[in-house]
């Protein structure tokens, strides 16, 4: 509504056409303000909705859904090792019969495969093949020897089948290193000497042997060590005399 709107009456004085314009405005105002208040809680509004719609359909497809159960993993568990060139290492699985009659347990093992190739080799199972009774268990022995078919620094992996009323399996995991060989290099020739001071008013120094010579070994003979008069050294009585009879 605005001034043009309610002009065409020509009972309506000029005072009321203002105070209706006035009230138009103040309800504009009073709406836009009310607007922006309620926007911040519309919107958390809708979107707490958005977010419960999926949930509520997911419930109710819950409630109509028949309940499921998952299998059990084939490979029952991991055996890991770290070896070097030559190694055996070894590790132990214990199988037990759970159920209610007799069974016959099978075992068998792929060659270990790393990198890319297949090593050839396979780990040894001892047993590999016996019956057990319900509630008894046997224990069976894995043997890897890492051979020079095993690269270094290389991760090889097997499976072991074991067979009895189904077929589960036990991962084999062997890490390859380079064998660590302690090393040491020794140098050997003249036998190292070191010089010493022979006494402090001789003022020379001698050269002696730092170790002791092994069996008869000639060493060369050594000059005799000059000695060192310091600079200012009084001269002896024999040595004056011998310069005054020089004189």
């Amino acid at each position: 509504m605005d001034t043009k709107t309610i002009s065409w009456c020509p009972t309506v004085s000029a005072d009321m056409r203002t105070a209706a314009l006035r009230w138009y405005q103040m309800s504009n105002e009073v709406m836009s303000q009310a607007f922006k208040i309620g926007q911040p809680l519309m919107d958390a509004y809708l979107q707490g909705l958005s977010q419960a719609i999926p949930e509520l359909k997911q419930l109710a497809r819950r409630s109509c859904e028949i309940p499921e159960t998952e299998c059990p993993p084939s490979c029952v568990c991991v055996l890991e090792w770290e070896a070097c060139q030559g190694e055996t290492v070894t590790g132990t699985v214990d199988i037990r019969n759970t159920g209610k009659q007799n069974a016959t347990f099978t075992l068998k093992a792929t060659t270990f495969r790393g990198g890319g190739d297949d090593s050839g080799k396979s780990p040894q199972l001892t047993p590999n093949n016996f019956v057990l009774a319900p509630g008894e268990m046997k224990t069976v022995t894995v043997a890897v020897q890492a051979s020079e078919a095993f690269a270094a620094n290389e991760v090889y992996e097997s499976e072991v089948t074991v067979a009895g009323r189904y077929e589960q399996c036990v991962c084999l995991r062997l890490r390859t290193r380079r064998k660590n060989v302690p090393h040491c290099q020794i140098e050997h020739g003249e036998i190292p000497t070191r010089l010493v001071a022979h006494h402090w008013y001789d003022h020379f120094q001698c050269e002696e042997l730092c170790f002791q010579p092994v069996g008869r070994i000639i060493q060369p003979e050594k000059e005799q060590p000059t000695p060192v008069r310091p600079i200012g050294t009084a001269t002896s009585s024999k040595n004056k005399a011998e310069s005054k009879q020089k004189g």
